[in-house]
């Protein structure tokens, strides 16, 4: 299954189903900040349902080649996730997504497991396309697109619903052609 090194700390792999209860812990605990901007924070699943439902689905759409949900292991630890998801395999696109708990910001791990994804879309699953998209008010999220050479395309207004909440959401992409791969 898929695994990938970033670098001596950073891990991106698909997650099992006995990190489930990490996985559950960790939005749990960062609820509060996550549920400002991503749904499945809002009323978090439970480690059973992580287990039992979510994380073997996850398993599937990768095995189907329809997107990755990985886990972002720091020091071999836990600490957010990653994913390419809307895989269009016609298009040659797909979206990165990303969430960190508090306690591992500010360390440059989300940037460098976009940059080793966005170097994996493009070399191995030969992709043109890559596509981030953050609410505008979610500024540390819509830093990792601008660090990494990616075009503001424009904004979707009330693109997102989040507790009870519309918000307009910016729109980034980067092309193959683009792409300096490993910084």
């Amino acid at each position: 299954m898929f695994t990938c090194k970033v670098n001596e700390q950073i891990t991106i792999r698909l997650l099992e189903p006995k990190d489930a209860e990490r996985l559950a812990e960790l939005i749990i605990q960062n609820q509060q900040r996550l549920g400002k901007w991503l749904f499945f924070a809002e009323n978090p699943s439970s480690a059973e349902t992580y287990r039992e439902t979510i994380i073997p689905d996850w398993r599937r759409q990768y095995a189907d080649l329809n997107g990755i949900e990985a886990g972002l292991l720091y020091d071999g630890s836990l600490c957010g996730m990653i994913s390419l998801h809307n895989l269009d395999q016609v298009n040659r696109k797909a979206e990165i997504g990303y969430w960190i708990a508090k306690e591992f910001e500010g360390k440059g791990i989300i940037t460098a497991a976009c940059r080793k994804l966005i170097t994996y879309a493009f070399e191995e699953l030969e992709l043109n396309r890559v596509a981030i998209c953050a609410a505008v008010g979610n500024e540390k999220s819509r830093a990792v697109p601008e660090r990494l050479g990616f075009l503001e395309e424009g904004r979707a207004r009330d693109g997102l619903y989040v507790n009870g909440m519309h918000h307009d959401l910016v729109y980034y992409s980067l092309l193959k052609r683009e792409w300096e791969g490993e910084k």
